[in-house]
């Protein structure tokens, strides 16, 4: 059983603040409607709730990205420093070149989707700074990762290289979307040939008649998938095609197989609204689709439910590291990289752009 050090520190700092003894068992009752007081009051406030989800997603995504060679949360305890004072960002990333990452992670929501367009304040200049200064400190660069929530996009930026005339961080979805560097940590858009087919296929001996009423019963013998036409049997790709239709941007339908009053087989089959004559289309990019996984396990009835989903480390390593030589599945990978100079061209005040 693990030693509970967290609540111990809670504890602690309660007994400091009350100026009572951490032995005295009035302070144990005190404290345990303490924090029944402040979890009822934690889970009135929305904006806590959905902060506090969208920076686990951010960390575990990392983990499922698996492109780092350090991650650890930073902002965890107090900061001391001789100067101004500083503002320890949400994580520490080391990447796998080397580079040295403090993360500041964001959520954005907007009521009227229009309003995507239009610049959003996120740190004024003094809140800046204060993550400015510390990264400084620490020899890192700072970045700050923004959830779109709306749209379930992710992005990552430069803030220093965005800011206003008063040194204050505001930015756009669609200039977000330019610059995004989230490619360094491992993001990609991801493409294949359609359609994607599940195709479960009916134990003949326990029925599958289907009756008056419509109704047939059913038990899967075997579970068969397909990439355009050619079924996968090797498990690295049937993983990842499992992956692209569970949480993939293609639309579903379920097409049954039915001979006389015989089911055969639920087939259900992948494609996107709109195909194109390139010879691929794009299935969405692994920062979303991971998105979707974790409001999966973590929403319901857009209620927060939860604040963690089931980490899963190197969940798309099998995708990154596919070799398209012999593969059934045809697969398309875009590295999207930062565009700072077109954000400077539309206007944005942008430092270091040519």
């Amino acid at each position: 059983m693990d030693k509970p050090f967290d609540i111990l520190q809670e504890y602690a700092k309660f007994g400091r603040d009350q100026h009572v003894s951490l032995q005295d068992p009035e302070t144990a009752t005190a404290f345990i409607a303490h924090v029944q007081d402040s979890i009822h009051r934690a889970l009135s406030d929305a904006g806590l709730l959905h902060g506090q989800r969208v920076e686990a997603m951010f960390q575990s995504l990392l983990v499922s990205l698996s492109g780092f060679t350090l991650l650890k949360v930073e902002d965890g305890g107090p900061v001391f420093s001789d100067g101004p004072k500083l503002r320890a960002p949400d994580l520490r990333v080391v990447l796998k070149d080397g580079r040295h990452w403090l993360i500041e992670v964001k959520n954005v929501y907007a009521e009227d989707p229009s309003l995507e367009s239009q610049a959003k304040e996120l740190f004024n200049a003094a809140y800046y700074r204060s993550l400015a200064d510390y990264a400084k400190a620490t020899r890192a660069e700072l970045k700050v990762a923004i959830f779109w929530a709306r749209w379930q996009i992710w992005t990552l930026v430069s803030p220093d290289r965005l800011l206003g005339p008063g040194g204050e961080f505001q930015i756009d979805m669609g200039t977000a979307m330019k610059v995004n560097e989230m490619a360094a940590l491992g993001d990609r858009t991801i493409a294949t040939q359609a359609p994607l087919t599940l195709r479960l296929v009916g134990d003949p001996e326990y029925g599958g008649q289907i009756g008056q009423d419509g109704v047939a019963p059913f038990r899967t013998e075997e579970v068969q998938i397909f990439a355009a036409g050619q079924q996968l049997t090797d498990p690295v790709e049937r993983e990842i095609a499992s992956v692209l239709m569970m949480y993939g941007e293609w639309e579903v339908e379920q097409e049954n197989e039915v001979e006389g009053d015989q089911l055969k087989a639920l087939v259900f089959v992948w494609s996107p609204a709109e195909q194109s004559d390139l010879g691929f289309d794009t299935i969405g990019n692994l920062s979303r689709m991971f998105a979707r996984y974790y409001a999966g396990h973590t929403v319901e009835d857009k209620a927060i439910v939860q604040l963690h989903a089931p980490i899963r480390p190197n969940w798309f390593a099998p995708l990154l590291k596919w070799n398209a030589k012999g593969s059934k599945l045809p697969l398309w990978q875009f590295i999207l990289q930062p565009n700072y100079d077109e954000a400077a061209d539309d206007g944005h005040h942008v430092k270091g752009a040519k």
